[in-house]
């Protein structure tokens, strides 16, 4: 049983230490024209700012085959989703490498939602595993 507890406060702790380091692309096409699609062009994510709370994603294309992308960490009170107007779009999200996408009408509050409930049942079935011991 000892194991079992060792083994759930373990992946707690894990858990706990790795949701508050928050991870974005943070590249422009200004400098970097990889960063349209910044995993296939192997960019590597960044360690955001303590105070960043969102990842984001700004579109300008007025051009349609030069797109301008600008892919940051951002803090303060945004909501979640894309917004689009005439040649602009601008999507925030709150999850590790969620700013890798192009731009489309997703929101990040589903994929932050189950993270916790994934976590849980594994904490949950690894107690399970472990009380046969």
């Amino acid at each position: 049983m000892n194991k079992t507890i060792f083994i759930t406060a373990l992946l707690l702790a894990v858990y706990a230490a790795s949701s508050q380091a928050l991870h974005c692309y943070v590249c422009s096409t200004d400098t970097n024209s990889g960063c349209s699609h910044p995993e296939q062009n192997g960019i590597s994510s960044t360690l955001c700012p303590d105070t960043a709370t969102h990842c984001s994603t700004y579109t300008v294309n007025l051009y349609d085959d030069f797109p301008n992308v600008v892919r940051q960490c951002k803090s303060g009170d945004y909501s979640y989703g894309c917004t689009f107007s005439y040649a602009t779009s601008t999507c925030v999200c709150d999850y590790n490498e969620c700013n890798y996408v192009d731009n489309s009408p997703i929101t990040a509050s589903a994929a932050t939602a189950k993270a916790p409930i994934l976590l849980t049942l594994f904490t949950a079935a690894c107690a399970i595993f472990l009380s046969f011991f």
